[in-house]
């Protein structure tokens, strides 16, 4: 770790003092203003902090643009008001809602009446319940880690008492949790994706996120049956373990009650205020989102929509006024940097722009692109999102989104496409080729340490999401 901080600081030196010479060179640095991205993309690379590299980029843009103090903080408090900072606002406010929505046992009830309507008296009908409800609370709450964190402990007990192995049980998170966070309608990739192609929700899930998401959860359906046929005999959880969660599931929402012996994990009896918190939960997302879809709302309209399920919510759990401020506080600022990560980043993208960086581009490939045609130019956007582009899934969205789509719409390409190229691009990598957060978590939360069979798990969800954008290119052109 030590000699990548060195590597980070050489580069930054380097950096500052190339940004500088160009600045004292010449006003227009062109080809040189992709000079603060690169830094930030190598850093994250790295592994340095996000925000840290996020900073650092943006000193550099000033140094190479000459933006002075005054210039600065206008650029600076503009930018609290642009798209990519809203987005980082609507995930703030839908970490709230989904501390609200765990500290009523809205969150937790909601999982076991999606687990009981399935029914939990075969493998496969607790491994289809167990996959729904993660889709169902990751697209209701927009947060993978945070959803299945209130999942894990109520559906792992039911897995286990059907031999389920840890590895299996870790699949089965990861790949629901990713088709809820691909659908669900105020989730933050939806948000952005629909705001940067300027397209409808009902556009984005019939022509990307649909497809993706069936593709995706069939894919790690599958996978998980394959896991455990291969771990089942080596990797079962433990008494030990089972009894630690069921200590920690009663204490975390509401006081639910066990039945024994009426399921293979047990019947949990939710309180009359658990169930109207849950209804209220639920129901207000779907209201609001039918009223979204009639009103033809923006992506902004997700704050209304955080705001207005968390104060439902909240009234419905009996939460005092009080209590449901701190909860929701508490919530949000568990995400308090990724609003910072999100607000520097704004500055970024505007200096790229003045530099005439986009503009050096667009003269250099479009000669080249235009010759290649739609097909395979919407397949390198998704090549370079994948692997080119390293950071936050919404800052990669908007970065790829401001460089390639000037060229996208030369050649033609309608919004529909290009939002499965936004979509392909920032979230195919949620699977491989390389362990990541989102995978290691998911692990985590499972008691699993098995990373071999994560990284199949992740890799066919991949190539077969990457046939899928093949073809789907294809139809939308």
């Amino acid at each position: 770790m030590r000699s990548k901080q060195s590597i980070a600081a050489g580069l930054l030196v380097a950096a500052l003092v190339a940004a500088g010479a160009v600045n004292l060179a010449t006003d227009q640095p062109r080809w040189w203003g992709l000079l603060p991205i690169v830094v930030y993309v190598v850093l994250v690379v790295l592994e340095i902090n996000v925000v840290l590299a996020t900073g650092a980029a943006v000193v550099i843009g000033f140094v190479l643009t000459g933006t002075g103090p005054l210039a600065m903080g206008t650029m600076m408090s503009e930018s609290l008001g642009s798209f990519i900072a809203v987005i980082g606002l609507i995930i703030m406010l839908g970490a709230g809602l989904g501390r609200i929505a765990a500290d009523t046992g809205a969150a937790q009830t909601l999982v076991r009446m999606l687990l009981n309507r399935v029914g939990v008296d075969s493998p496969v009908r607790i491994q289809v319940g167990i996959m729904l409800a993660s889709t169902v609370l990751v697209g209701a709450l927009g947060t993978l880690a945070g959803a299945n964190a209130i999942l894990a402990p109520i559906v792992i007990p039911v897995a286990a008492a059907v031999s389920r192995s840890r590895p299996s049980v870790a699949a089965m998170l990861h790949a629901g949790g990713a088709a809820g966070l691909i659908i669900g309608p105020f989730t933050p990739p939806v948000v952005t994706i629909t705001g940067a192609a300027d397209i409808s929700y009902l556009q984005y899930l019939f022509s990307a996120g649909l497809p993706m998401a069936v593709v995706t959860w069939a894919t790690g359906f599958a996978m998980a049956r394959f896991i455990q046929r291969r771990t089942a005999e080596t990797d079962q959880y433990s008494a030990e373990e089972l009894a630690g969660m069921a200590r920690n599931d009663g204490a975390s929402g509401g006081t639910p009650s066990r039945t024994p012996g009426a399921t293979p994990g047990g019947t949990l009896v939710a309180t009359a205020r658990e169930r109207r918190a849950a209804v209220a939960f639920i129901g207000t997302i779907v209201a609001m989102a039918v009223l979204g879809v009639i009103l033809e709302a923006g992506f902004a309209y997700a704050i209304v929509v955080m705001i207005v399920t968390a104060i439902v919510t909240a009234l419905a759990g009996g939460m005092r006024p009080a209590d449901a401020l701190t909860s929701f506080y508490t919530g949000a600022a568990q995400l308090l940097w990724l609003f910072f990560l999100f607000w520097l980043f704004n500055p970024l993208l505007i200096m790229l722009e003045q530099s005439g960086a986009y503009e050096a581009m667009l003269e250099s490939l479009q000669p080249t692109l235009e010759s290649v045609g739609a097909w395979p130019f919407l397949m390198i956007a998704l090549v370079i999102g994948w692997v080119g582009v390293a950071g936050a899934a919404v800052a990669q969205v908007v970065l790829i989104n401001d460089l390639l789509w000037p060229l996208a719409a030369t050649l033609g390409i309608p919004s529909t496409a290009w939002s499965a190229a936004l979509l392909g691009g920032s979230q195919i990598d949620w699977f491989g080729p390389f362990p990541n957060a989102d995978m290691i978590g998911q692990m985590g939360l499972a008691r699993s340490s098995n990373l071999r069979m994560m990284l199949f798990n992740g890799w066919a969800i991949m190539a077969a999401n990457l046939v899928l954008f093949a073809v789907l290119f294809t139809v939308l052109l």
